[in-house]
């Protein structure tokens, strides 16, 4: 279960991993987001006043549109009431016809017109190009009534004069009705209509697709001749500016915090991972380049990488120096490996010539042991000479191996003795060979004094309630039950055996049963190296 700090530490994970750049870049938006929410709701309001006064003008727009129809249908009327009127009071139709006639030529925009001035049904004055067919339409209305006329697609107005039998029909296409009403030219996807109750005379022709779309109307207050004028317009969308004023704080804090995660991650995160990467490629002793100089590299920066330049420089020298001594520490030490053998040899030498004028056999027992004692702490030299050059030790077997071979090569009986060494691959200190490689010796030299010929086994086994540490175990028969090595033991050969023993921390041990000695032998351990950077 993980503990309460650590749970509160987990929303904010990704936040503490996140490079210098992300965490500037999402500070910053949380710090100006609030600004550009503000300015947001700022020019909405600002577009909604804009667009109610939009609306404001579209609509007086409108109202004007149908005044404007209104006064000029009234006109209309007026005229042809007049003339219809003046007919059936008797006057002349020819001259009061040619005067209605002069009067809506002078007009830009004129209707079709009929005048009824008499009971007979016969039309008593004509304007304009009326079809057949219109003509029968507009024979059929009634006194006072306006229709729409869906299939000749205009308004129809029937009008009284002020005798009874005086009638006028005023018929006005669609596109007539729009060019009165002069609407603005600025309007939205729109469709100006007259209706009455459910019929309806579009003044515009608008395509089908796009009537879904207009889901917003304004109407005239002031009813045309008992028509409704109206507008059925699409609600005006945000303008292309009103877009960018809503969007443009947005924007603004998107490419300002991109330009501050840009700026941070070019002067400062990648200045930072290469010199991190330079620091981890680095080398005890290796010369590192300086970081090459650019304006957008934060300065300090640049002086830590200076800074980090010149203990390079440092480093390289003392490196040097200690090299150079290490490397004069290691002539002297291999001079002195090397005096040390030559006098060990002269010694080796010196004895076998004293040797080779003993007169006794006493004399020649006792050069032979000197003799061994030499060869073993030259075996020991060798040996510690060649593993001191990588500090890994002496090899025991190697040691061991060289020891056997020299006491078989001594005297006549070579040939009858093996010394059969089965010692695994492990090392010792020399301060741990020296007397070990005594030890061996003074026991092979037991041996070889009671039976030349006796089969020798040397071999080593790992202690499992002592780690580091090998037994090893030297075995042949005359270590067993024999009366003439107890002698020699007495003599003070115990006491060599036992001192031997003592500088191995370890007792010294006999069996006489299995025919063995054996002692416990540390393994060397490897120093550690020491830390690179």
């Amino acid at each position: 279960m993980s503990s309460p700090s650590a749970w509160k530490r987990k929303p904010f994970g990704f936040f503490a991993d996140a490079s210098i750049g992300t965490r500037l870049f999402v500070i910053l938006l949380i710090a100006l987001l609030p600004l550009a929410l503000i300015d947001v709701f700022a020019s909405q309001r600002i577009s909604h006043i804009a667009q109610l006064e939009r609306q404001r003008i579209l609509a007086q727009n409108v109202e004007n549109g149908a005044q404007r129809l209104n006064n000029r249908i009234n006109r209309d009327i007026s005229l042809a009431r007049n003339a219809a009127s003046r007919i059936a009071l008797g006057e002349e139709a020819e001259p009061v016809c040619a005067r209605l006639r002069q009067t809506l030529d002078t007009r830009r925009i004129q209707p079709l017109v009929i005048v009824y001035g008499d009971s007979t049904g016969r039309p008593t004055c004509m304007y304009g190009n009326i079809t057949p067919a219109l003509r029968m339409q507009m024979a059929d209305g009634m006194p006072g009534q306006t229709r729409i006329l869906s299939t000749e697609k205009g308004i129809l107005l029937t009008v009284q004069g002020r005798v009874n039998l005086a009638t006028a029909v005023l018929y006005y296409p669609a596109r007539t009705v729009y060019d009165l009403a002069d609407p603005v030219d600025d309007l939205p996807v729109s469709r100006f209509e007259l209706s009455i109750d459910d019929n309806v005379l579009p003044l515009t022709e608008v395509p089908d697709r796009w009537l879904g779309r207009m889901d917003s109307q304004m109407t005239a207050t002031k009813k045309i001749s008992g028509l409704t004028y109206m507008l059925r317009y699409e609600k005006p969308r945000a303008t292309s500016p009103e877009f960018l004023a809503l969007a443009l704080p947005f924007l603004i804090i998107t490419a300002a915090s991109i330009i501050v995660w840009l700026v941070a991650n070019r002067m400062l995160i990648d200045p930072m991972k290469r010199l991190q990467s330079k620091m981890r490629r680095y080398k005890t002793g290796e010369l590192i380049a300086p970081m090459k100089r650019n304006m957008l590299n934060a300065s300090e920066i640049e002086e830590l990488d200076n800074a980090f330049f010149t203990l390079t420089q440092k480093v390289a020298v003392d490196k040097h120096a200690l090299d150079s001594g290490l490397n004069e520490q290691i002539r002297l030490t291999r001079e002195v490996h090397h005096r040390v053998k030559n006098n060990l040899q002269i010694i080796a030498s010196l004895i076998s010539l004293h040797s080779r004028i003993a007169e006794t056999p006493q004399e020649l027992s006792a050069y032979a042991k000197i003799q061994r004692r030499v060869d073993a702490l030259s075996v020991v030299q060798r040996n510690h000479y060649a593993g001191s050059e990588e500090s890994r030790g002496i090899s025991l077997r190697a040691l061991t191996s060289e020891l056997a071979g020299s006491f078989q090569a001594i005297g006549d009986q070579e040939e009858c003795q093996r010394i059969n060494v089965m010692i695994d691959n492990i090392r010792v200190d020399q301060d741990i060979a020296v007397p070990v490689a005594f030890l061996l010796t003074e026991i092979l030299d037991l041996i070889q004094q009671i039976d030349p010929c006796a089969d020798v086994t040397i071999d080593t086994k790992p202690l499992d309630d002592k780690p580091g540490k090998m037994l090893l175990t030297i075995q042949s028969p005359p270590l067993g039950e024999n009366a003439q090595l107890d002698q020699l033991l007495a003599e003070g050969i115990d006491r060599v055996l036992t001192g031997l023993a003592r500088q191995l921390r370890t007792p010294f041990n006999r069996d006489r049963d299995l025919q063995t000695v054996c002692v416990e032998v540390p393994v060397f351990k490897p120093r550690k190296s020491e830390p690179t950077v």
